[in-house]
């Protein structure tokens, strides 16, 4: 028995997973991907297939627990010095990684926004990141 299939469902791309953790700073989880803001400075094409853009962008968050620091729970009067207790503070998630994705050809890279080291490339789809020519000859 022959299975109609849904013609939709052939023409469904798949993003490229973003990775799940960085070995720094551990969990990352991702914001959806949005078109990236248009500045006049730079270029919004792809350096790669030379797609005129926008290309897409999304944040990923790490659960950040910051240092414990010290505050005054007394002021000080003339008889006796502050008095003062190391307090922890609740933890929260931030944004910490950007990352960067072309729609047509799907490269993308992957940066920590510490310090902007890319943790993750995927190189372009061959197929969708060289332009079909006449007599299918690539250069």
């Amino acid at each position: 028995m022959d299975i109609p299939r849904d013609p939709a469902a052939a023409e469904r791309r798949i993003l490229p997973a973003l990775p799940d953790t960085d070995p720094t700073l551990g969990e990352i989880r991702w914001e959806r991907w949005e078109p990236a803001l248009t500045m006049t400075h730079i270029d919004p094409a792809c350096s790669t297939c030379a797609f005129p853009g926008p290309l897409s962008t999304a944040f990923g968050k790490t659960f950040h627990t910051p240092p414990p620091s010290r505050v005054r729970i007394a002021r000080s009067t003339r008889e006796r010095p502050s008095k003062w207790t190391t307090v922890q503070h609740r933890a929260y998630w931030c944004i910490t990684h950007w990352a960067v994705r072309c729609p047509s050809c799907d490269e993308m890279h992957v940066h920590r926004q510490e310090d902007w080291t890319e943790i993750h490339y995927r190189p372009p789809t061959t197929e969708r990141a060289v332009p079909p020519t006449e007599d299918n000859v690539l250069f």
